[in-house]
């Protein structure tokens, strides 16, 4: 086994690793901020506008009018 192929083997172990330890933490964070939300009484139309996508921003339309743009010159 070349020393190339050792770092690769390890790249996939870490990432393999990577992928268990981010699924763990994203379900403690979820969890604390269900229990914050809750503490501090927010209401879901709090949110409206913070959590939007892109789409319902606005950004999309105009990324497409800029290649459209672009493509005619």
């Amino acid at each position: 086994m070349t020393r190339v192929d050792e770092i690769n083997a390890q790249i996939a172990k870490l990432e393999s690793e990577r992928k268990d330890v981010i699924i763990k933490e994203r379900a403690n964070v979820l969890s604390k901020m269900m229990a914050d939300i809750k503490l501090y009484g927010f209401k879901t139309s709090e949110f409206k506008g913070v959590l939007a996508t892109r789409k319902k921003r606005g950004t999309a339309t105009k990324t497409k009018k800029v290649v459209a743009k672009k493509a005619a010159k």
